[in-house]
């Protein structure tokens, strides 16, 4: 529904195309800034780059396999994407990441157009703004793995939906199907549920009473051809899967799609875990969407303009909170739905301004304060301070103007904005203390070692490994299995440097260093404090590691 002329406020510096392109531009340089500069990231990122090197390896693009074993547990799509990628630009982190970025960029673009035809120009512009600069967006936009295609393919089905139903376009709702079957194709079928619920629940809160015009709507959605394009598209592989594999396969995949969602997990998430990620997915206009919250509660009337983004969010919250499998990033798909309910708030002329100029002051004040403490804590050079220098002599510069108010609903942005490309930069220093491309270098071009034999691992399974080794990793190998190993086989192993005087085989140390002592570095503000301890000399969270090789 597009806002009447009334209740848009012109502003002729959103209105425009230009200001839209150019912000998308910068949004753009933002997003490539230092997307390639770190090697890949443990653990998830690990299975997609190592399964298309082994795709690649093999020459089979279907049947996936990570540390050449099988691996049943997502579909495809994003395998192919970044295998399409690598097969242009080089298998190597760029080319891995490339098309993350570009699905994050096309996310944020497809939020700007439903913004557009929702509420006009000025809609558009603000629901770009708000997608663009979500803390949890931002903080996956190039990290190899389903969630950003699958934000991509997920907005794109609304997208090509909306478009359809509200212009009663049959082509735009033959798009939107092709789109569904893309979305199930990078994650599962699950997704049918959640979309078509979706839309499910629009079309009957736009037509509530409306008993006959709701059937109208109802039978306009072709559901029997949309069935069959999204099984024709999304469930092939599947299918295709289950007559190669049998029950193996199907266990595995049911496991990670309907299994996440009805099998109680022992993680102790609370009912309404999605409530607190709310709370910050969208920093730094999460407190302007909980504000929305209120004034569409209390202006009922003109809720009616919200419908849409209404029926995504309940839909999905109401899903996963009844989930018992609960991961933030499940909610990124939402962003498009709380940039376009917050929008309303910033160009129509009934507006709550004092509020909204309040709670974006206040934000802003606090990502200045924390730029320029990290500026500080990470020891980066002093031209980063120039950046909340500069925001804050403008922000003091218009809060003494009479359109304070329109400089409040871009002010988090430009502090969210800055506060990124500080972070960022902080990105390739981290790389002192991720050896892998190292390790993987020291194996790869080492002539002594046979390209066959397996690196044995003393302890978890540090999953980027396979990938930079170009070899089959062998977890939980201790030194006495690692010395009975030896016995018999060329021997490569990477084990605590502590455990070395328990190994009672002759052989030469071909890398030495640091390895970070958990599994994970997707908690990630835990490992940039790690990082940032031990460039200060605290290596506490790193254990010496030593690679060996016996021929």
């Amino acid at each position: 529904m597009i806002l009447n002329k009334k209740e848009i406020v012109e502003f002729q510096w959103t209105h425009s195309r230009s200001a839209s392109y150019l912000i998308f531009a910068l949004i753009s340089l933002l997003y490539f800034y230092n997307f390639h500069v770190n090697d890949i990231w443990t653990p998830n990122e690990s299975f997609y780059a190592e399964a298309v090197r082994e795709m690649f390896e093999s020459g089979n693009f279907v049947d996936i396999k990570y540390n050449y074993e099988p691996r049943y547990n997502k579909p495809p799509l994003t395998y192919w994407a970044i295998a399409a990628s690598s097969a242009i630009f080089g298998l190597n982190e760029f080319g891995i990441r490339l098309p993350i970025v570009l699905m994050a960029l096309g996310s944020i673009w497809l939020t700007y157009l439903l913004g557009k035809r929702m509420y006009g120009q000025s809609g558009g512009f603000y629901a770009m703004i708000i997608m663009a600069l979500g803390l949890q967006l931002l903080a996956v936009k190039q990290y190899a793995s389903p969630e950003v295609p699958l934000t991509y393919f997920f907005t794109l089905t609304m997208y090509w939906f909306y478009r359809g139903y509200e212009d009663r376009s049959t082509k735009y709702l033959i798009l939107s199907y092709i789109a569904l079957g893309l979305t199930v194709l990078t994650k599962g079928f699950p997704y049918i549920i959640v979309l078509g619920g979706i839309v499910g629940f629009y079309i009957l809160l736009k037509n509530w009473r409306q008993w006959k015009q709701l059937w109208r709507d109802i039978v306009f959605l072709k559901l029997p051809l949309g069935i069959l394009i999204i099984g024709v598209i999304g469930l092939s592989w599947v299918i295709f899967m289950y007559i190669k594999d049998g029950q193996e396969f199907w266990d595995i995949y049911y496991t990670e799609t309907f299994g996440r969602a009805l099998e109680k997990k022992s993680n102790g998430m609370k009912p309404f875990f999605y409530v607190g990620v709310l709370s910050w997915t969208i920093i730094p206009y999460s407190l302007t969407f909980f504000y929305s919250i209120v004034h569409w509660i209390m202006n009922r009337k003109e809720s009616k303009k919200v419908l849409f983004p209404i029926a995504w969010i309940t839909v999905m919250f109401v899903i996963f909170t009844v989930s018992k499998g609960k991961i933030p990033t499940y909610i990124i798909q939402a962003h498009p739905a709380l940039a376009l309910m917050i929008v309303p708030m910033f160009i129509g002329d009934k507006v709550p301004k004092l509020a909204i100029k309040t709670i974006h002051f206040i934000i802003s004040v606090l990502l200045i304060s924390g730029m320029t403490y990290l500026i500080f804590e990470l020891n980066l050079s002093l031209a980063f301070y120039l950046i909340p220098f500069t925001l804050v002599v403008v922000t003091i510069l218009f809060i003494w103007k009479k359109d304070g108010f329109r400089f409040s609903l871009v002010l988090p942005f430009w502090t969210m904005f800055g506060f990124m490309i500080v972070f960022t930069s902080f990105l390739p220093r981290m790389e002192s203390f991720r050896p892998y491309d190292e390790i993987g270098r020291i194996v790869t071009e080492n002539e002594q070692i046979d390209k066959n034999t397996p690196l044995l691992l003393d302890a978890w399974l540090i999953q980027n490994l396979p990938y930079y080794t170009e070899r089959k990793n062998l977890r939980d190998f201790s030194p006495a299995m690692i010395n009975e190993y030896a016995e018999r086989n060329e021997t490569l192993a990477l084990l605590p440097k502590d455990h070395l005087k328990e190994i009672n085989f002759k052989h030469d140390v071909i890398w030495e260093g640091l390895i970070y002592s958990f599994a994970s570095e997707s908690q990630f503000f835990k490992f940039t404090v790690a990082v940032n301890q031990a460039l200060k000399g605290n290596t506490e969270k790193f254990e010496t590691y030593v690679l060996i090789h016996k021929p």
